[in-house]
């Protein structure tokens, strides 16, 4: 008995070993898969977004054409369009970075009242930290304003770094200044008009709807400006427009990555210029992890 007992004990421990075993190539087969599909979507999304590129130079009309009077064309004012890839949807905007308020050129004034008006009267302190924080982060001092922030604030996170004290070179900059989270960023912030009582809500977006740091005059277009910086700014608008295009954003929705294109249709027959290339995973209300994507 005590010898049957003991080949008993190692057929148990040779069947536990190789369901070990078993399980972990099934783990790592599943992991394999899924790395596998993770990389075929990025290259369909990237191709996606190359493509509609190409679309967006050939049949995006120039400012100031009439959307009355044309139909088979583009217009970068923001509008959805939809497409199939492949029996995959694409949704796609695009956008003239001239109807946005430049970071580095527009006054403080104006910074200011979008972000209130954006956040509404019960965030006002919110949303002056966040101005503070952006003013801060651009200027060349080390002078605290009253919601602001410097670099102790900033060397008080993990990890730790300094605030640029210069202009801002990437929109996404936003993300690293004090009282600016991902939520406000890209939102949906839910926004309404105030000039009419118990009006719906009209727009949904974030900061980065608004704000661009490729809009070198400094003046936002009429033309081209989303619905929420038309009445904020309305005032100081009035008719302004532009004839010139210098940067437009394109930003492509595919599966369940998004993909953003500032690029200039300008740039002559060698094709259009890119300036700045990010692409996110989506993370529902939460806003979306970018990077940087180096083609």
């Amino acid at each position: 008995m005590g010898q049957k007992g003991t080949v008993l004990v190692l057929v148990l421990w040779v069947l536990t070993l190789l369901t070990l075993v078993g399980g972990f190539y099934a783990v790592e087969a599943r992991i394999r898969r899924n790395l596998g599909q993770y990389a075929w979507d990025a290259l369909q999304g990237r191709e996606a977004a190359r493509s509609l590129l190409l679309l967006a130079e050939s049949k995006l009309f120039p400012p100031g054409t009439d959307r009355e009077e044309e139909e088979d064309g583009l217009f970068a004012d923001g509008s959805v369009y939809k497409v199939k890839f492949g029996g995959r949807e694409a949704c796609f905007t695009l956008e003239d970075e001239n109807g946005k308020l430049d970071l580095n050129n527009s006054s403080e004034d104006q910074i200011r009242d979008v972000v209130r008006a954006i956040l509404g009267d019960e965030e006002l302190e919110a949303a002056d930290t966040m101005v503070d924080g952006i003013l801060d982060w651009k200027d060349s001092d080390k002078l605290v304003r009253l919601n602001g922030a410097e670099d102790d604030v900033y060397q008080d996170r993990s990890p730790r770094y300094y605030p640029a004290n210069g202009p801002f070179h990437l929109l996404e900059e936003l993300l690293l200044v004090n009282g600016v989270g991902q939520e406000a960023f890209y939102g949906p912030i839910s926004w309404s008009s105030q000039e009419e009582e118990d009006s719906e809500v009209v727009w949904q977006g974030g900061l980065w709807n608004l704000f661009t740091v490729y809009n070198k005059s400094g003046d936002v277009s009429t033309e081209c400006a989303p619905l929420p910086l038309e009445e904020i700014l309305s005032a100081e608008l009035g008719d302004n427009t532009t004839s010139t295009r210098e940067v437009v954003c394109l930003r492509v929705w595919f599966g369940s990555r998004i993909y953003q294109v500032y690029w200039n249709p300008q740039s002559g027959t060698e094709g259009s210029e890119i300036k700045h290339w990010t692409e996110a995973i989506t993370l529902g209300s939460k806003g979306s992890r970018w990077s940087e994507n180096g083609k």
